[in-house]
């Protein structure tokens, strides 16, 4: 399985996504605004999340990346609506900084050299020891 950043519909995916998210911080009310925001929830923090995740096998990222969308997106709105200031706009604003955040992390932990191949080996002779 190639990762999110190899596979041809990733970037088609991501601007359409940040297309809802531009549409809706601007007010638009075009029956695409709603779906392509809903696009934006769903794979920009996965998307982000990504990268900080080398070392796992390419389903496992999958699983925890997916885990990590809902948490944001469910910690945003409980949060905003606790404090009543519960707005589309808004929670996509948070979602959008959280994820812009966390971006630079994905870059430094994908420039580490080496740390994933190092460990992986020795992570896994633990399980097989009699």
């Amino acid at each position: 399985m190639m990762p999110p950043s190899s596979h041809p519909l990733a970037p088609i995916v991501s601007a359409a996504g940040l297309a809802g998210a531009v549409l809706t911080l601007l007010g638009d009310t075009s029956p695409y605004t709603g779906l392509l925001t809903l696009v934006f929830l769903l794979t920009a923090p996965a998307l982000t999340v990504w990268p900080l995740l080398p070392r796992l096998s390419p389903p496992a990222r999958v699983v925890a990346s997916g885990a990590v969308t809902i948490v944001v997106n469910v910690a945003v709105a409980q949060a905003m609506l606790s404090l009543g200031l519960w707005s589309i706009r808004g929670g996509v604003a948070v979602v959008l900084a959280i994820c812009l955040l966390a971006a630079p992390l994905g870059v430094v932990v994908s420039r580490r050299p080496g740390r994933a191949a190092s460990h992986e080996a020795s992570e896994e002779d633990w399980m097989y020891e009699g």
